[in-house]
C-alpha cells in the first residue's frame, strides 16, 4: 500500500519580510465543549496527540524538547518528573519527617537525604543524644526547657549557673577565668 498522506506539500519560504505559517486555523467558538480540541490525532480510535482549543497540550506518548523550553504558567507531573541536564538541581527522597531538617548526601550538592535533627513549630531543636529549647540568643545562654536552669558564659570567661532562671541571681554560681568560684546563697557540704 502507498504512503497515504492528508495534505503532502513542500513549499518555500523565500522572503524574509513576511511570517509564513505551513498550518493554520483560525476558529469562531460560539458555543463547544470544554474538550473541544484543535487538533485530535490517533491510531485505531486511541488519543495520541491532542491540543484543546484552550490551548493546552496532551500527548500519551512522551514529549521531546532539544532546544531551550519556556513554561509560564503551572507544571504538573502525575508521573516521575526525570531532570537530568538541569544545572543546579537538587533531588531528594519522596517522603521525609515532618520538621526535619535536610542535609546533603555525599559531595556532589545535588542529593538531599533526610535527617534526624527536627527544628518544631516553636523553633525548639532536637537530636539524638540532645534536646535544646528556650535558648536564649543574647551571649552563650542556655535554659533548660521547663527548669528555669541557666548555664551561660560572659565576654569576660566568667561561667554562670542560675538555677532560678536567666534574671535571677539567687543561687547563682560563678567561676571566673582565674578559676574563684562564687555561690551567692548557702554552701551546704554533705559526705
Amino acid at each position: 500500500m502507498a504512503d497515504q498522506n492528508l495534505n503532502n506539500m513542500t513549499v518555500t519560504w523565500n522572503s524574509g519580510g513576511t511570517t509564513f505559517n505551513a498550518i493554520k486555523m483560525n476558529v469562531t467558538d460560539t458555543a463547544s465543549a470544554a474538550a473541544s480540541a484543535l487538533l485530535l490525532l490517533q491510531v485505531a480510535g486511541s488519543d495520541k496527540f491532542k491540543v484543546g482549543k484552550d490551548g493546552s497540550i496532551t500527548s500519551s506518548g512522551g514529549i521531546s524538547a532539544t532546544g531551550n523550553s519556556t513554561i509560564t504558567g503551572n507544571l504538573t507531573v502525575t508521573g516521575t518528573l526525570t531532570a537530568g541536564g538541569i544545572a543546579g538541581i537538587v533531588t531528594g527522597p519522596v517522603s521525609s519527617t515532618d520538621n526535619a531538617v535536610a542535609r546533603f548526601n555525599g559531595t556532589t550538592g545535588g542529593v538531599l537525604q533526610n535527617s534526624g535533627v527536627i527544628i518544631d513549630d516553636s523553633n525548639n531543636l532536637s537530636a539524638a543524644g540532645i534536646t535544646a529549647s528556650g535558648i536564649v540568643t543574647s551571649g552563650l545562654v542556655f535554659q533548660g526547657s521547663g527548669t528555669g536552669a541557666v548555664l551561660a558564659a560572659t565576654g569576660a570567661g566568667v561561667v554562670y549557673l542560675r538555677p532560678n532562671g536567666y534574671a535571677s541571681a539567687i543561687g547563682q554560681v560563678t567561676v571566673s577565668s582565674a578559676g574563684a568560684v562564687t555561690i551567692n546563697g548557702t554552701l551546704t557540704v554533705t559526705g
